[in-house]
């Protein structure tokens, strides 16, 4: 996979100081529209900017020494001048250098403007503002700062589809460059319409963030949709690259089932890497599968949670699925796999079944990772069940208890005639 993360322009430290005290030219854009179709007025705000150390140069690509005409010559409109200037080393506009610096004042100021082309002007890299604030989290710039900006941005109608001169989204320049495993930002723009799916040179952003060591940004993916089956450029899939606390994070917030994965697309066993077959024996009678398969350690299975590939050995059948996401469901054929992967003495635990009336299929096979997640979540479950049951209780005993403290407080206090 290409570096891309050197394609933003690093800058010295003093440039990436937290937002200051309103800046004179956010006073300037609070006043009047009219005053800034004076090109004094935008001569001034010019000043203004280089004196915060902006670097700007006009419009026109020439330094402006003390003349107004190149200003009046240039403007269109009431403020295309002042977004046209540019810094001459990478192209970017002050809206792009207040970004970057946190200016938080002068981005608010530009963008009460009216002028829409504020959110379109692009660096010499194709930048828009909105690649630029979300990637100020790699900067020494604290979170709230950069969440900010990128609040105002998006709901001014920022794009989150531009792509720059790389081809990157905004999403993935956040992914690229971002160092804290805070999934604020990201959450913003997948709401907004980013693709949790997108990919960077055929790597896929749930792999960057899982390279990047990120797990809020993995469980913030997943539950946006980002595809659990998804492989890197090296056709890997997460289960074999991705550490067990992140594992344990992603599938945690799993919000749907995804489908099960193939039995063909991989040969090991995602656990022990053991060699696996896919199992043949489906139109077997019931009792010679059960008579020469029931300790066949190379069956290719599927987790019923995960649909990732294990042999026999890393799954067991577990009475879990009470466990599962209200949304997950399977289909038939995923069902009857699950169903026919069981032996017989286990598809219904002899030890946990259930009333007659009231018989249900609990159990389904699942890998170690889903097993001890579900049954966490199934203990959680029911102790915050205990816990509502008690509560309600002691609810219902407390006016019994009222009713015979008054009771005898009366007959204390009965006087007999």
């Amino acid at each position: 996979m290409k570096d891309h993360a050197g394609f933003l322009p690093s800058y010295t430290p003093h440039e990436m100081t937290e937002s200051p005290s309103p800046s004179p030219a956010s006073q300037h854009a609070r006043s009047s529209s009219l005053s800034m179709d004076d090109p004094t007025v935008q001569k001034s705000l010019f000043d203004m900017f280089n004196k915060r150390g902006y670097n700007l140069i006009s419009p026109s690509n020439s330094m402006v020494n003390g003349n107004n005409d190149s200003f009046s010559s240039t403007a269109s409109s009431s403020m295309s001048s002042v977004i046209g200037f540019r810094e001459p080393l990478h192209g970017q506009t002050p809206i792009h250098i207040a970004i970057r610096r946190g200016d938080v004042h002068v981005v608010e100021a530009l963008l009460k403007s009216g002028d829409a082309d504020v959110l379109q002007m692009r660096d010499d890299h194709g930048n828009t503002p909105l690649h630029f604030a979300v990637g100020t989290s790699s900067r020494r710039m604290s979170v709230s700062i950069a969440t900010r900006m990128v609040a105002l941005l998006l709901d001014a109608g920022a794009s989150v589809h531009a792509v720059n001169h790389k081809g990157l989204s905004p999403i993935m320049v956040h992914l690229l460059t971002v160092r804290k495993d805070d999934p604020s930002i990201l959450a913003m723009l997948l709401k907004h319409g980013s693709n949790a799916n997108a990919c960077v040179d055929r790597v896929p952003l749930l792999h960057l963030a899982v390279a990047a060591k990120l797990p809020m940004f993995t469980a913030t993916l997943i539950r946006h949709g980002a595809h659990l089956h998804a492989t890197n450029d090296l056709g890997q899939f997460l289960r074999e690259v991705a550490p067990m606390n992140m594992l344990v994070t992603m599938l945690a917030h799993l919000t749907s089932a995804p489908s099960f994965l193939p039995l063909d697309a991989h040969s090991q066993c995602m656990d022990c890497r053991r060699h696996i077959k896919p199992a043949k024996r489906q139109n077997l009678p019931i009792l010679f599968r059960w008579f020469f398969f029931r300790s066949t350690s190379t069956q290719a299975t599927h987790c019923f949670h995960c649909g990732w590939i294990y042999c026999s050995s890393c799954t067991t059948v577990q009475p879990v699925r009470d466990g599962l996401p209200s949304s997950c469901r399977r289909s038939e054929a995923e069902e009857e796999e699950d169903r026919l992967s069981r032996p017989l003495n286990k598809r219904l635990p002899l030890s946990r079944r259930p009333p007659v009336d009231m018989k249900k299929d609990v159990s389904i096979r699942v890998c170690r990772i889903c097993a001890n997640l579900l049954k966490e979540r199934l203990v959680k479950a029911a102790s915050a069940g205990a816990r509502a049951s008690l509560y309600r209780f002691q609810q219902q005993q407390l006016p019994s208890a009222s009713t015979a403290s008054a009771s005898a407080s009366a007959s204390l206090h009965h006087t007999p005639r």
